[in-house]
């Protein structure tokens, strides 16, 4: 027998140890399922059905009408603000569920807040609202041309095409009912109206018959007592034709108009700001903080291995490459901080190719240096909260870092979905997750012309102190680690391992060129 081949008796009792027992397959299977669920539930389920969810959903009214004197039953007309109505019973709508959270804001308000992100949508009733709805029972009545009275709708397309489709579709009802109570109001004008126009023609007409009736006795007056019987008998036959002939001259609202009546609003939506090309209809930021949490969640996983297989943690493989190094024994919160800083040091020129490449391929990147400086960051700290949780969990850690920064953070993201249209659980884990502050920093800087109050503020300050809290973790917990349990790859460490395997009944096997001796602690 050669060194490189190993007897049967030893290949069948190395092969038989892991191989022979239930835990070695049905562990694996068992952290597949899992994932497979939890990731179905947190991500599917935050996810599938926002309108379901919907609550205290951003929109802003504004009422610009200087309103108009509006023909009332009694047949008079009083000053109205029929803009003033509409939004009213537009909040009365809103007030019945809290779906959404109304604000009536004035149009500087508004703008304000749409350019900071705060709205997802803006109701504005013109100036000429009130005109425009007078106008069109009178162009009904007259034949002419007149416009159904129009709001306008701005949506905020930099909230993403999902947020615009929802605003839209959480506006649009309640548009809809205040135009029905607006139309039921014409409606009920519609007669007086038709009145008016009446007694104008039958005005005219009477007074055309009185001065026929006096030019005609004039002329009879003149004439002899055959023409003063012929002018009687031509006043007495034109008696009641005025009323007559009022009725069928005068205009009255057709079945058409009417129904138009009854639904008067017509609702036009607008982008607030058009999106400029590469934008990815507004998903590109959050595209971009994708980007930044897998690459810092990625390159904190590779980098661990490759640095653990080179201080002869675990073996080092590389393809066909295969090594067992030397054992470098490093207190635990050394090693954790060693890995975190080389992680933010490579992070930096990273985030600047990043950009670079991100910008070349053709999204716009205003406030260049910012971008940089907020994607170094963000992956900073997601690198900071991998490592700490594979300093703390070991390999258990990394199916952590994958529940807790991706199945949990996307749906909480704001972005995909907006927050108001997501479950409560995910509006509530909002703040912890790396993921929603990495989105908001990094469209403020790209849509919001970096405005502080545009989430640039609050998205610094939660990755700052989840970044202190990760580093925390991962320096206590690797304290803790090296007081109560001992060095990591330390020969206290392998004699641990060597009683659990006495514990589990297993023998150690004897040396062979196909069982080399393993440093202690190979495992931990």
């Amino acid at each position: 027998m050669t060194p490189k081949h190993a007897s049967a008796h030893s290949l069948r009792a190395r092969l038989g140890r892991p191989f022979g027992q239930v835990g070695f397959w049905l562990l694996p299977m068992l952290a597949i399922i899992a994932v497979g669920v939890i990731g179905t539930a947190l991500y599917l389920g935050g996810l599938s059905s926002p309108d379901k969810h919907f609550k205290e959903f951003p929109i802003a009214v504004v009422n610009q009408d200087k309103g108009a004197e509006v023909p009332q039953a009694d047949g008079k007309a009083s000053q109205e603000n029929l803009g003033k109505d509409l939004v009213q019973k537009f909040a009365d709508k809103a007030a019945e569920e809290d779906k959404i959270d109304l604000r009536q804001l004035s149009i500087d308000e508004v703008r304000e807040q749409l350019d900071r992100g705060e709205l997802y949508a803006a109701v504005v009733v013109p100036e000429s609202f009130s005109e425009d709805t007078v106008s069109l029972i009178e162009g009904s009545l007259t034949r002419d041309n007149a416009a159904r009275p129009e709001v306008t709708v701005y949506t905020d397309p930099q909230a993403g095409s999902l947020g615009t489709r929802l605003a839209t579709g959480a506006v649009e009802p309640g548009v809809r009912e205040a135009s029905k109570k607006l139309g039921e109001q014409l409606t009920d004008s519609v007669a007086p109206a038709e009145d008016q126009a009446y007694n104008k023609v039958l005005q005219q007409l009477q007074q055309s018959q009185q001065q026929q009736s006096q030019q005609l006795q004039r002329q009879a007056a003149q004439g002899g007592p055959e023409v003063q019987q012929f002018a009687q008998q031509v006043q007495k036959s034109q008696e009641g034709s005025a009323e007559q002939i009022a009725k069928e001259l005068s205009p009255t609202v057709s079945s058409v108009a009417k129904d138009t009546l009854k639904d008067p609003v017509n609702m036009v939506s607008k982008a607030y700001n058009d999106l400029p090309e590469g934008t990815a209809l507004g998903m590109s930021a959050f595209y971009y903080s994708i980007l930044l949490l897998v690459v810092g969640f990625s390159g904190s996983v590779a980098l661990n291995l490759l640095m653990d297989g080179r201080m002869g943690m675990a073996p080092f493989e590389m393809g066909p490459f295969f090594k067992d190094y030397e054992r470098a024994v490093l207190p635990r919160p050394v090693g954790y901080l060693m890995k975190w800083l080389t992680f933010v040091v490579a992070a930096a020129p990273a985030s600047a190719l990043m950009m670079w490449v991100a910008s070349t391929v053709g999204m716009p990147v205003p406030h260049g240096f910012l971008v940089f400086l907020l994607g170094w960051l963000a992956m900073s700290t997601v690198s900071a909260i991998v490592l700490a949780l594979i300093s703390v969990g070991g390999s258990v850690g990394m199916l952590l870092c994958l529940v807790y920064l991706v199945f949990m953070g996307l749906p909480s993201a704001g972005a995909v979905v907006p927050l108001e249209a997501v479950p409560g659980f995910f509006r509530a884990i909002a703040p912890i997750e790396p993921l929603h502050h990495i989105f908001t920093s990094i469209r403020s800087a790209l849509f919001f012309d970096a405005i502080p109050e545009a989430g640039l503020t609050t998205g610094l300050i939660g990755l700052f102190v989840m970044l202190a809290l990760a580093l925390l973790v991962g320096v206590l917990g690797g304290w803790g680690y090296d007081k109560w349990v001992g060095l990591r790859g330390s020969a206290g460490g392998g004699k641990h391992s060597a009683r659990a395997a006495a514990s589990d009944g297993e023998k150690p096997l004897p040396e062979t060129a196909d069982n080399p001796s393993v440093p202690d602690g190979a495992s931990a």
